[in-house]
Protein backbone atom coordinates (compact mmCIF):
# COMPACT_ATOMS: atom_id res chain seq x y z
CA UNK A 1 0.00 0.00 0.00
CA UNK A 2 0.91 3.27 -0.97
CA UNK A 3 0.74 6.39 1.35
CA UNK A 4 -1.91 7.87 -0.47
CA UNK A 5 -3.78 4.81 -0.29
CA UNK A 6 -3.30 3.50 3.51
CA UNK A 7 -6.78 2.86 4.39
CA UNK A 8 -7.89 3.57 7.76
CA UNK A 9 -9.39 1.56 10.33
CA UNK A 10 -11.06 1.63 13.80
CA UNK A 11 -11.23 -0.99 15.87
CA UNK A 12 -13.85 -0.81 18.61
CA UNK A 13 -12.69 -2.82 22.05
CA UNK A 14 -9.57 -2.89 23.51
CA UNK A 15 -9.85 -6.20 25.58
CA UNK A 16 -6.99 -9.22 24.34
CA UNK A 17 -8.77 -9.59 21.44
CA UNK A 18 -8.58 -5.86 20.37
CA UNK A 19 -5.13 -5.01 21.06
CA UNK A 20 -3.65 -7.90 19.14
CA UNK A 21 -5.77 -6.65 15.79
CA UNK A 22 -4.61 -3.13 16.21
CA UNK A 23 -0.87 -4.77 16.73
CA UNK A 24 -1.52 -7.11 13.22
CA UNK A 25 -3.11 -4.12 11.57
CA UNK A 26 -0.46 -2.66 11.86
CA UNK A 27 2.14 -4.39 11.20
CA UNK A 28 0.71 -4.69 7.45
CA UNK A 29 0.68 -0.94 7.15
CA UNK A 30 -2.60 0.11 8.31
CA UNK A 31 -3.49 3.21 9.94
CA UNK A 32 -5.03 2.07 13.20
CA UNK A 33 -6.79 3.57 15.55
CA UNK A 34 -8.59 1.62 18.76
CA UNK A 35 -11.29 2.58 21.12
CA UNK A 36 -12.88 1.52 24.57
CA UNK A 37 -14.96 3.13 27.04
CA UNK A 38 -12.79 2.19 30.00
CA UNK A 39 -9.86 4.08 31.52
CA UNK A 40 -7.40 1.16 30.99
CA UNK A 41 -6.45 -1.96 28.01
CA UNK A 42 -7.43 -5.77 28.85
CA UNK A 43 -11.25 -5.72 29.10
CA UNK A 44 -12.07 -8.51 31.16
CA UNK A 45 -8.68 -9.13 32.17
CA UNK A 46 -8.87 -5.39 33.29
CA UNK A 47 -10.15 -5.62 37.42
CA UNK A 48 -13.22 -3.66 37.56
CA UNK A 49 -15.91 -3.15 40.64
CA UNK A 50 -18.42 -1.42 38.56
CA UNK A 51 -21.42 -4.21 37.09
CA UNK A 52 -19.05 -4.62 34.25
CA UNK A 53 -17.29 -8.52 32.46
CA UNK A 54 -14.26 -9.15 34.36
CA UNK A 55 -12.60 -11.30 35.97
CA UNK A 56 -12.10 -11.46 39.68
CA UNK A 57 -8.57 -11.25 41.81
CA UNK A 58 -8.88 -14.72 42.37
CA UNK A 59 -9.17 -15.71 38.82
CA UNK A 60 -6.91 -17.63 36.85
CA UNK A 61 -6.74 -18.40 33.45
CA UNK A 62 -7.23 -22.15 32.46
CA UNK A 63 -4.70 -22.16 29.64
CA UNK A 64 -1.00 -22.54 30.61
CA UNK A 65 1.14 -19.40 29.43
CA UNK A 66 2.99 -21.63 27.18
CA UNK A 67 -0.04 -22.15 25.42
CA UNK A 68 -1.88 -19.14 26.27
CA UNK A 69 0.24 -16.23 24.89
CA UNK A 70 0.49 -14.46 21.44
CA UNK A 71 2.18 -15.45 18.65
CA UNK A 72 5.53 -13.20 19.43
CA UNK A 73 5.27 -11.82 23.06
CA UNK A 74 6.07 -14.84 25.17
CA UNK A 75 4.72 -14.38 29.14
CA UNK A 76 7.94 -13.10 31.24
CA UNK A 77 9.53 -16.56 32.98
CA UNK A 78 8.82 -15.30 36.25
CA UNK A 79 4.82 -15.55 35.56
CA UNK A 80 3.03 -18.64 37.25
CA UNK A 81 2.30 -21.41 35.08
CA UNK A 82 -1.44 -20.65 34.76
CA UNK A 83 -1.31 -16.56 35.31
CA UNK A 84 -3.80 -14.76 37.30
CA UNK A 85 -6.15 -11.97 36.12
CA UNK A 86 -3.53 -9.55 37.27
CA UNK A 87 -0.50 -11.70 35.73
CA UNK A 88 -2.76 -10.81 32.13
CA UNK A 89 -3.48 -7.51 33.01
CA UNK A 90 0.67 -6.36 32.71
CA UNK A 91 0.82 -8.60 30.32
CA UNK A 92 -1.53 -7.19 27.92
CA UNK A 93 -0.18 -3.87 29.06
CA UNK A 94 3.42 -4.67 28.82
CA UNK A 95 2.22 -5.93 25.27
CA UNK A 96 1.21 -2.50 24.17
CA UNK A 97 4.19 -0.92 25.38
CA UNK A 98 6.70 -3.11 23.16
CA UNK A 99 5.05 -3.16 19.90
CA UNK A 100 4.16 0.65 20.51
CA UNK A 101 0.36 0.62 20.54
CA UNK A 102 -0.14 3.09 23.15
CA UNK A 103 -0.32 6.26 20.36
CA UNK A 104 -3.13 4.22 18.32
CA UNK A 105 -5.18 3.64 21.47
CA UNK A 106 -8.12 5.86 22.70
CA UNK A 107 -8.99 5.03 26.35
CA UNK A 108 -12.47 6.37 27.75
CA UNK A 109 -14.09 6.61 24.38
CA UNK A 110 -17.24 5.43 24.15
CA UNK A 111 -19.10 4.94 20.64
CA UNK A 112 -22.78 6.24 20.23
CA UNK A 113 -23.70 5.78 16.73
CA UNK A 114 -22.29 3.90 13.92
CA UNK A 115 -23.60 4.60 10.09
CA UNK A 116 -22.43 3.04 6.98
CA UNK A 117 -22.28 5.78 3.80
CA UNK A 118 -22.50 3.85 1.11
CA UNK A 119 -21.35 6.34 -1.36
CA UNK A 120 -18.42 7.52 0.12
CA UNK A 121 -17.39 4.06 1.00
CA UNK A 122 -16.86 4.99 4.67
CA UNK A 123 -18.01 4.04 8.22
CA UNK A 124 -19.16 7.29 10.25
CA UNK A 125 -18.90 6.57 13.94
CA UNK A 126 -20.00 9.20 16.90
CA UNK A 127 -17.60 8.33 19.65
CA UNK A 128 -18.01 10.18 22.72
CA UNK A 129 -14.56 11.46 25.23
CA UNK A 130 -14.53 11.59 28.72
CA UNK A 131 -16.16 14.70 29.69
CA UNK A 132 -19.16 13.92 26.85
CA UNK A 133 -17.32 15.67 23.88
CA UNK A 134 -18.72 14.54 20.77
CA UNK A 135 -16.55 13.97 17.34
CA UNK A 136 -17.92 12.59 14.24
CA UNK A 137 -14.96 10.05 12.74
CA UNK A 138 -14.87 8.69 9.15
CA UNK A 139 -12.79 5.03 8.88
CA UNK A 140 -12.35 2.81 5.52
CA UNK A 141 -12.66 -0.21 7.69
CA UNK A 142 -14.22 -1.43 10.82
CA UNK A 143 -13.61 -4.33 13.16
CA UNK A 144 -15.43 -5.07 15.94
CA UNK A 145 -13.45 -6.84 18.96
CA UNK A 146 -15.55 -6.59 21.76
CA UNK A 147 -15.81 -10.07 22.18
CA UNK A 148 -18.79 -12.78 22.33
CA UNK A 149 -19.49 -12.06 26.20
CA UNK A 150 -21.43 -8.88 26.80
CA UNK A 151 -25.33 -9.77 27.97
CA UNK A 152 -25.55 -11.96 30.77
CA UNK A 153 -27.99 -14.49 30.44
CA UNK A 154 -30.74 -13.99 33.40
CA UNK A 155 -32.74 -17.56 33.77
CA UNK A 156 -36.68 -16.98 34.43
CA UNK A 157 -37.42 -19.04 37.65
CA UNK A 158 -40.79 -19.00 38.71
CA UNK A 159 -41.70 -16.38 41.65
CA UNK A 160 -38.65 -14.68 41.77
CA UNK A 161 -40.51 -11.70 43.39
CA UNK A 162 -41.30 -13.16 46.12
CA UNK A 163 -37.93 -13.90 47.26
CA UNK A 164 -36.48 -10.92 49.79
CA UNK A 165 -32.27 -12.03 49.30
CA UNK A 166 -30.17 -10.63 46.84
CA UNK A 167 -30.27 -11.65 43.33
CA UNK A 168 -27.20 -11.17 40.98
CA UNK A 169 -25.76 -12.56 38.31
CA UNK A 170 -21.73 -13.48 38.38
CA UNK A 171 -20.85 -10.01 35.89
CA UNK A 172 -21.55 -7.92 39.01
CA UNK A 173 -20.44 -10.59 41.42
CA UNK A 174 -16.89 -8.88 42.17
CA UNK A 175 -16.40 -9.04 46.61
CA UNK A 176 -16.83 -12.53 48.28
CA UNK A 177 -16.93 -10.77 51.26
CA UNK A 178 -20.02 -8.68 50.73
CA UNK A 179 -21.32 -12.44 51.07
CA UNK A 180 -20.06 -12.65 55.10
CA UNK A 181 -22.04 -14.85 57.05
CA UNK A 182 -24.65 -15.66 54.50
CA UNK A 183 -26.08 -18.40 52.87
CA UNK A 184 -25.55 -18.75 48.91
CA UNK A 185 -26.48 -20.69 46.28
CA UNK A 186 -24.77 -20.08 43.00
CA UNK A 187 -26.44 -21.56 39.77
CA UNK A 188 -23.95 -23.42 37.03
CA UNK A 189 -21.52 -25.87 36.99
CA UNK A 190 -19.14 -23.88 34.65
CA UNK A 191 -15.68 -22.15 35.26
CA UNK A 192 -17.77 -18.99 36.37
CA UNK A 193 -19.45 -21.35 38.95
CA UNK A 194 -16.78 -23.05 40.24
CA UNK A 195 -14.90 -19.79 40.56
CA UNK A 196 -17.19 -18.13 42.51
CA UNK A 197 -18.60 -20.82 44.77
CA UNK A 198 -14.86 -21.61 45.71
CA UNK A 199 -13.88 -17.82 46.23
CA UNK A 200 -16.92 -17.33 48.89
CA UNK A 201 -15.08 -19.83 51.21
CA UNK A 202 -14.04 -18.47 54.33
CA UNK A 203 -16.62 -15.44 53.97
CA UNK A 204 -20.37 -17.43 53.31
CA UNK A 205 -21.45 -19.10 55.89
CA UNK A 206 -23.09 -21.95 53.22
CA UNK A 207 -22.14 -22.63 50.08
CA UNK A 208 -24.64 -24.55 47.67
CA UNK A 209 -23.04 -24.82 43.80
CA UNK A 210 -26.69 -26.17 41.82
CA UNK A 211 -27.02 -28.15 38.67
CA UNK A 212 -28.62 -29.85 36.58
CA UNK A 213 -25.93 -31.62 34.59
CA UNK A 214 -22.44 -32.78 35.25
CA UNK A 215 -19.53 -31.33 33.56
CA UNK A 216 -15.93 -32.38 32.57
CA UNK A 217 -13.45 -31.67 35.57
CA UNK A 218 -10.94 -31.27 35.04
CA UNK A 219 -7.02 -30.44 36.94
CA UNK A 220 -4.86 -28.11 35.51
CA UNK A 221 -1.53 -29.76 36.85
CA UNK A 222 -1.50 -33.45 36.06
CA UNK A 223 -0.47 -36.34 38.80
CA UNK A 224 2.70 -36.64 36.86
CA UNK A 225 3.34 -32.54 37.32
CA UNK A 226 2.57 -31.66 33.89
CA UNK A 227 0.24 -29.15 32.75
CA UNK A 228 -3.25 -30.50 31.47
CA UNK A 229 -3.08 -28.80 28.08
CA UNK A 230 0.58 -29.75 27.50
CA UNK A 231 -0.35 -33.16 26.22
CA UNK A 232 -2.77 -31.30 23.26
CA UNK A 233 0.47 -31.77 20.74
CA UNK A 234 0.74 -30.98 16.98
CA UNK A 235 0.86 -34.65 16.53
CA UNK A 236 -2.32 -34.94 18.85
CA UNK A 237 -4.38 -31.99 17.08
CA UNK A 238 -3.45 -33.47 13.73
CA UNK A 239 -5.13 -37.18 14.91
CA UNK A 240 -8.03 -35.56 15.71
CA UNK A 241 -8.29 -33.56 12.83
CA UNK A 242 -8.40 -36.14 10.50
CA UNK A 243 -10.65 -38.05 12.40
CA UNK A 244 -12.85 -34.90 12.83
CA UNK A 245 -12.84 -34.77 8.69
CA UNK A 246 -13.42 -38.35 7.84
CA UNK A 247 -14.86 -40.21 10.75
CA UNK A 248 -16.24 -37.38 12.86
CA UNK A 249 -17.95 -39.80 15.62
CA UNK A 250 -14.55 -41.51 16.06
CA UNK A 251 -12.80 -38.09 16.20
CA UNK A 252 -15.41 -37.31 18.92
CA UNK A 253 -14.75 -40.32 21.20
CA UNK A 254 -10.96 -40.20 20.94
CA UNK A 255 -10.90 -36.86 22.45
CA UNK A 256 -13.79 -37.31 24.54
CA UNK A 257 -12.03 -40.89 26.25
CA UNK A 258 -8.86 -38.81 26.61
CA UNK A 259 -10.28 -36.33 29.16
CA UNK A 260 -12.60 -38.99 30.57
CA UNK A 261 -9.43 -40.83 31.57
CA UNK A 262 -7.96 -37.53 32.80
CA UNK A 263 -11.06 -37.28 34.56
CA UNK A 264 -11.24 -40.24 36.37
CA UNK A 265 -7.12 -41.08 37.00
CA UNK A 266 -7.49 -37.49 39.01
CA UNK A 267 -11.00 -37.84 40.83
CA UNK A 268 -13.27 -40.31 42.74
CA UNK A 269 -16.19 -38.28 42.80
CA UNK A 270 -19.02 -38.94 45.03
CA UNK A 271 -22.13 -40.02 43.46
CA UNK A 272 -24.93 -37.09 45.08
CA UNK A 273 -22.51 -34.53 43.51
CA UNK A 274 -23.55 -35.73 40.12
CA UNK A 275 -20.45 -34.12 38.59
CA UNK A 276 -19.87 -37.31 36.21
CA UNK A 277 -23.75 -38.23 35.12
CA UNK A 278 -23.56 -37.98 32.96
CA UNK A 279 -20.24 -36.23 32.11
CA UNK A 280 -20.98 -33.79 28.63
CA UNK A 281 -18.95 -34.60 25.51
CA UNK A 282 -16.26 -31.72 24.86
CA UNK A 283 -17.85 -31.29 21.65
CA UNK A 284 -20.83 -29.89 23.24
CA UNK A 285 -19.75 -28.55 25.92
CA UNK A 286 -15.73 -26.77 27.49
CA UNK A 287 -14.83 -28.44 30.17
CA UNK A 288 -14.74 -27.06 33.97
CA UNK A 289 -10.58 -26.40 35.06
CA UNK A 290 -10.53 -26.05 38.39
CA UNK A 291 -7.79 -26.69 41.37
CA UNK A 292 -9.56 -26.09 44.24
CA UNK A 293 -13.56 -27.21 44.13
CA UNK A 294 -13.13 -30.96 43.97
CA UNK A 295 -11.51 -30.69 47.27
CA UNK A 296 -13.93 -28.01 48.51
CA UNK A 297 -16.62 -30.72 47.61
CA UNK A 298 -14.86 -33.76 49.51
CA UNK A 299 -14.95 -31.15 52.17
CA UNK A 300 -18.21 -29.86 52.32
CA UNK A 301 -16.82 -26.63 52.17
CA UNK A 302 -19.23 -26.41 49.31
CA UNK A 303 -22.71 -28.39 48.74
CA UNK A 304 -23.29 -29.84 45.57
CA UNK A 305 -27.64 -29.78 45.30
CA UNK A 306 -29.97 -29.63 42.35
CA UNK A 307 -31.09 -26.93 39.89
CA UNK A 308 -33.43 -24.59 40.78
CA UNK A 309 -36.85 -25.26 39.92
CA UNK A 310 -38.67 -22.22 41.74
CA UNK A 311 -38.24 -19.57 44.20
CA UNK A 312 -41.11 -20.78 47.40
CA UNK A 313 -40.58 -17.96 49.72
CA UNK A 314 -38.86 -15.10 50.84
CA UNK A 315 -35.78 -17.08 52.05
CA UNK A 316 -36.42 -20.44 50.03
CA UNK A 317 -35.64 -22.23 47.15
CA UNK A 318 -37.56 -25.20 45.77
CA UNK A 319 -35.12 -27.54 43.67
CA UNK A 320 -35.80 -29.85 40.67
CA UNK A 321 -35.57 -32.67 42.94
CA UNK A 322 -38.42 -31.44 45.24
CA UNK A 323 -36.05 -30.79 48.38
CA UNK A 324 -36.34 -27.12 49.69
CA UNK A 325 -33.50 -24.59 50.86
CA UNK A 326 -34.19 -22.65 53.69
CA UNK A 327 -32.95 -19.41 54.93
CA UNK A 328 -30.92 -18.34 51.54
CA UNK A 329 -29.72 -15.13 51.69
CA UNK A 330 -28.23 -14.51 48.19
CA UNK A 331 -28.10 -16.33 44.87
CA UNK A 332 -25.74 -16.19 42.06
CA UNK A 333 -26.60 -16.90 38.44
CA UNK A 334 -23.26 -18.21 36.76
CA UNK A 335 -25.71 -18.88 33.40
CA UNK A 336 -23.24 -17.22 30.91
CA UNK A 337 -23.50 -14.63 28.07
CA UNK A 338 -25.19 -13.19 25.48
CA UNK A 339 -23.80 -12.01 22.28
CA UNK A 340 -25.93 -8.41 21.78
CA UNK A 341 -24.62 -6.55 18.81
CA UNK A 342 -27.92 -4.63 17.87
CA UNK A 343 -26.23 -1.40 18.23
CA UNK A 344 -25.12 -2.32 14.78
CA UNK A 345 -28.29 -2.36 13.22
CA UNK A 346 -28.70 -3.77 9.99
CA UNK A 347 -24.98 -4.92 10.06
CA UNK A 348 -25.70 -7.14 12.91
CA UNK A 349 -23.99 -10.62 12.48
CA UNK A 350 -26.77 -12.63 14.70
CA UNK A 351 -29.58 -10.63 12.70
CA UNK A 352 -31.19 -13.54 10.17
CA UNK A 353 -32.97 -10.91 8.12
CA UNK A 354 -32.04 -7.71 8.35
CA UNK A 355 -34.19 -6.10 5.49
CA UNK A 356 -37.40 -7.25 6.82
CA UNK A 357 -39.70 -5.00 9.07
CA UNK A 358 -40.70 -8.18 11.51
CA UNK A 359 -39.74 -8.66 14.64
CA UNK A 360 -35.60 -9.51 14.36
CA UNK A 361 -35.64 -13.31 14.82
CA UNK A 362 -31.59 -14.21 15.82
CA UNK A 363 -28.98 -16.72 14.98
CA UNK A 364 -26.25 -16.63 17.39
CA UNK A 365 -24.80 -20.06 16.73
CA UNK A 366 -24.57 -19.02 12.80
CA UNK A 367 -23.88 -15.40 12.01
CA UNK A 368 -23.44 -14.37 9.06
CA UNK A 369 -20.40 -13.89 9.49
CA UNK A 370 -17.45 -15.82 6.98
CA UNK A 371 -15.62 -17.65 9.36
CA UNK A 372 -17.39 -16.33 12.40
CA UNK A 373 -14.34 -13.02 10.98
CA UNK A 374 -15.42 -11.52 7.49
CA UNK A 375 -18.94 -9.72 7.51
CA UNK A 376 -21.31 -11.14 4.48
CA UNK A 377 -22.25 -7.68 3.56
CA UNK A 378 -19.76 -5.79 4.10
CA UNK A 379 -16.51 -8.45 3.11
CA UNK A 380 -13.90 -5.73 2.16
CA UNK A 381 -14.93 -3.24 5.01
CA UNK A 382 -16.19 -4.92 8.35
CA UNK A 383 -14.92 -8.22 10.43
CA UNK A 384 -15.23 -9.35 13.69
CA UNK A 385 -12.20 -10.76 16.33
CA UNK A 386 -13.27 -12.94 19.00
CA UNK A 387 -16.57 -14.48 17.73
CA UNK A 388 -14.85 -17.05 16.55
CA UNK A 389 -14.25 -19.90 19.22
CA UNK A 390 -12.70 -23.03 19.20
CA UNK A 391 -11.21 -25.34 21.46
CA UNK A 392 -7.91 -24.05 21.13
CA UNK A 393 -6.44 -20.99 23.78
CA UNK A 394 -8.30 -17.83 22.67
CA UNK A 395 -5.14 -15.61 22.67
CA UNK A 396 -3.90 -17.99 19.85
CA UNK A 397 -7.02 -17.73 18.03
CA UNK A 398 -7.44 -14.24 17.82
CA UNK A 399 -3.90 -13.39 17.03
CA UNK A 400 -4.47 -16.13 13.89
CA UNK A 401 -7.81 -14.57 12.74
CA UNK A 402 -6.11 -10.97 12.63
CA UNK A 403 -3.46 -12.06 10.61
CA UNK A 404 -5.38 -13.63 8.25
CA UNK A 405 -7.76 -10.37 8.45
CA UNK A 406 -4.56 -8.44 7.62
CA UNK A 407 -3.80 -10.62 4.85
CA UNK A 408 -7.31 -10.39 3.28
CA UNK A 409 -8.03 -6.52 3.08
CA UNK A 410 -4.09 -5.73 2.06
CA UNK A 411 -4.61 -8.80 -0.53
CA UNK A 412 -8.12 -8.52 -1.86
CA UNK A 413 -7.58 -11.54 -4.14
CA UNK A 414 -8.10 -13.18 -0.39
CA UNK A 415 -10.78 -12.28 0.18
CA UNK A 416 -13.83 -14.84 -0.19
CA UNK A 417 -16.44 -14.83 -2.77
CA UNK A 418 -20.36 -14.43 -2.10
CA UNK A 419 -20.79 -17.98 -2.98
CA UNK A 420 -17.67 -19.36 -0.80
CA UNK A 421 -19.93 -17.11 1.82
CA UNK A 422 -22.53 -18.89 1.44
CA UNK A 423 -21.26 -22.62 0.98
CA UNK A 424 -19.13 -22.13 4.26
CA UNK A 425 -22.22 -20.81 5.86
CA UNK A 426 -24.52 -24.10 5.06
CA UNK A 427 -21.50 -26.15 6.05
CA UNK A 428 -21.00 -24.35 9.20
CA UNK A 429 -24.73 -25.49 9.82
CA UNK A 430 -24.69 -28.80 8.92
CA UNK A 431 -21.34 -29.49 11.08
CA UNK A 432 -23.37 -28.03 13.92
CA UNK A 433 -26.36 -30.36 13.55
CA UNK A 434 -24.56 -33.44 13.28
CA UNK A 435 -22.86 -32.63 16.61
CA UNK A 436 -25.85 -32.19 18.19
CA UNK A 437 -27.02 -35.69 17.45
CA UNK A 438 -23.41 -37.53 18.16
CA UNK A 439 -21.27 -38.39 20.92
CA UNK A 440 -22.53 -38.27 24.50
CA UNK A 441 -25.83 -36.92 24.40
CA UNK A 442 -25.64 -34.65 27.58
CA UNK A 443 -25.52 -31.11 26.61
CA UNK A 444 -27.53 -29.15 24.28
CA UNK A 445 -24.86 -28.93 21.01
CA UNK A 446 -21.90 -27.02 20.90
CA UNK A 447 -22.00 -23.26 22.37
CA UNK A 448 -22.92 -20.35 20.47
CA UNK A 449 -20.43 -19.59 17.95
CA UNK A 450 -18.24 -22.43 18.09
CA UNK A 451 -16.78 -23.26 14.82
CA UNK A 452 -15.36 -26.46 13.40
CA UNK A 453 -11.60 -26.63 15.06
CA UNK A 454 -9.63 -28.51 12.12
CA UNK A 455 -11.03 -27.19 9.72
CA UNK A 456 -10.71 -23.08 11.37
CA UNK A 457 -7.55 -23.75 12.70
CA UNK A 458 -6.04 -24.95 8.46
CA UNK A 459 -7.92 -22.31 7.21
CA UNK A 460 -6.79 -19.47 9.12
CA UNK A 461 -3.29 -20.43 9.03
CA UNK A 462 -3.04 -20.97 5.07
CA UNK A 463 -4.20 -17.54 5.03
CA UNK A 464 -2.33 -16.13 7.41
CA UNK A 465 0.52 -17.60 5.98
CA UNK A 466 2.05 -19.29 8.88
CA UNK A 467 3.20 -22.36 6.79
CA UNK A 468 3.46 -24.37 9.67
CA UNK A 469 1.25 -27.13 8.25
CA UNK A 470 3.68 -27.17 5.40
CA UNK A 471 6.55 -27.82 7.59
CA UNK A 472 4.92 -30.81 9.43
CA UNK A 473 2.18 -32.46 7.07
CA UNK A 474 3.87 -36.31 6.53
CA UNK A 475 2.79 -35.53 2.70
CA UNK A 476 5.10 -32.36 2.05
CA UNK A 477 8.18 -31.94 0.76
CA UNK A 478 8.35 -29.06 2.92
CA UNK A 479 7.92 -31.13 6.02
CA UNK A 480 10.80 -33.72 4.86
CA UNK A 481 13.32 -31.25 4.49
CA UNK A 482 12.91 -29.45 8.03
CA UNK A 483 13.26 -32.98 9.14
CA UNK A 484 16.11 -33.19 7.72
CA UNK A 485 18.17 -30.27 8.12
CA UNK A 486 16.54 -29.61 11.60
CA UNK A 487 15.36 -32.84 12.97
CA UNK A 488 15.44 -31.04 16.21
CA UNK A 489 13.17 -28.43 15.49
CA UNK A 490 10.71 -30.79 13.45
CA UNK A 491 10.17 -33.10 16.96
CA UNK A 492 10.03 -30.50 19.22
CA UNK A 493 7.33 -28.92 16.60
CA UNK A 494 5.25 -32.33 16.60
CA UNK A 495 5.72 -33.07 19.58
CA UNK A 496 6.98 -31.04 22.21
CA UNK A 497 4.38 -28.33 23.94
CA UNK A 498 2.26 -26.73 20.98
CA UNK A 499 3.68 -23.15 20.93
CA UNK A 500 1.93 -20.20 19.38
CA UNK A 501 5.36 -19.03 18.27
CA UNK A 502 5.48 -21.80 15.68
CA UNK A 503 3.35 -19.60 13.53
CA UNK A 504 5.69 -17.05 13.54
CA UNK A 505 8.70 -19.12 12.68
CA UNK A 506 8.64 -19.95 9.21
CA UNK A 507 9.26 -17.50 5.98
CA UNK A 508 5.75 -16.28 4.92
CA UNK A 509 6.18 -15.49 1.07
CA UNK A 510 5.05 -12.21 1.30
CA UNK A 511 1.99 -12.50 4.37
CA UNK A 512 2.48 -12.17 7.81
CA UNK A 513 5.83 -11.24 9.64
CA UNK A 514 8.19 -13.60 10.87
CA UNK A 515 9.87 -13.36 13.96
CA UNK A 516 13.54 -13.46 14.31
CA UNK A 517 12.59 -14.84 18.17
CA UNK A 518 10.28 -17.62 17.33
CA UNK A 519 13.22 -20.51 17.36
CA UNK A 520 14.65 -19.82 20.31
CA UNK A 521 10.84 -18.81 22.24
CA UNK A 522 9.72 -22.41 21.23
CA UNK A 523 12.86 -24.40 22.57
CA UNK A 524 12.95 -22.29 25.44
CA UNK A 525 9.39 -23.03 26.12
CA UNK A 526 9.98 -26.61 25.89
CA UNK A 527 13.22 -26.36 28.31
CA UNK A 528 11.15 -23.79 30.86
CA UNK A 529 8.32 -26.83 30.60
CA UNK A 530 10.70 -29.56 31.79
CA UNK A 531 12.10 -27.48 34.41
CA UNK A 532 9.10 -26.60 35.83
CA UNK A 533 7.82 -30.33 35.96
CA UNK A 534 11.03 -31.87 37.53
CA UNK A 535 11.18 -28.94 39.93
CA UNK A 536 7.36 -29.35 40.79
CA UNK A 537 8.29 -33.31 41.82
CA UNK A 538 11.85 -32.47 43.57
CA UNK A 539 9.72 -29.74 46.27
CA UNK A 540 6.88 -31.94 46.84
CA UNK A 541 5.05 -29.43 45.21
CA UNK A 542 2.07 -32.06 43.50
CA UNK A 543 0.49 -34.59 46.01
CA UNK A 544 -2.08 -37.08 45.48
CA UNK A 545 -4.96 -36.76 47.33
CA UNK A 546 -7.67 -39.76 47.18
CA UNK A 547 -7.12 -39.08 43.58
CA UNK A 548 -7.55 -34.98 43.23
CA UNK A 549 -4.39 -32.93 42.62
CA UNK A 550 -3.09 -29.93 44.69
CA UNK A 551 -0.50 -28.58 43.29
CA UNK A 552 1.05 -24.81 43.59
CA UNK A 553 3.82 -23.53 40.69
Amino acid sequence: MTTATIPSVAVIGLGAFGLVTVKNLLEEGFDVTGFDRNSSVGGLWSLSPEATVSALSSTSVNVSRERGCFTDFPFPDETGSYPTAGEVKKYLNDYCSHFNLWPNLHLQTSIAGIQRDEEARKWRLNVVRKGGIIEKLSFDKLVIATGPQNVPVIPDIPNANVFKGTITHSATFKDPTKFAGKNVVVLGIGNSAVDTSTSLIGHANKIYLAHRSGCLLLPRILNDGTSLDHAATYRTFAIRDFLETFVPQLAARFIDNMVATIQKTHYDFDPQWRIDTPTPSLTKRNPTVSYFIYDALREEKVISTHGIKRYAGPRSLEMDDGTVLEDVDAVVYCTGYQLELSWLGKYDPTVINPDTADEKQHDYAAPRLYQNIISHDQPDSLAFIGLALTIFPAFVIADLSAMALAQMWSKPELLPSDHEMQDRLAKHKAWRARVNVMANPAGKGPPPLQVETGHFLAWVQDVAGTWVNEHLSYNSLAAWILWWQDRELSKVLMDGVNSPHSYRLFDSHGRRKAWGGARDAVFHVNEEVKRRVEARKADGKVKIISGGVIAHS
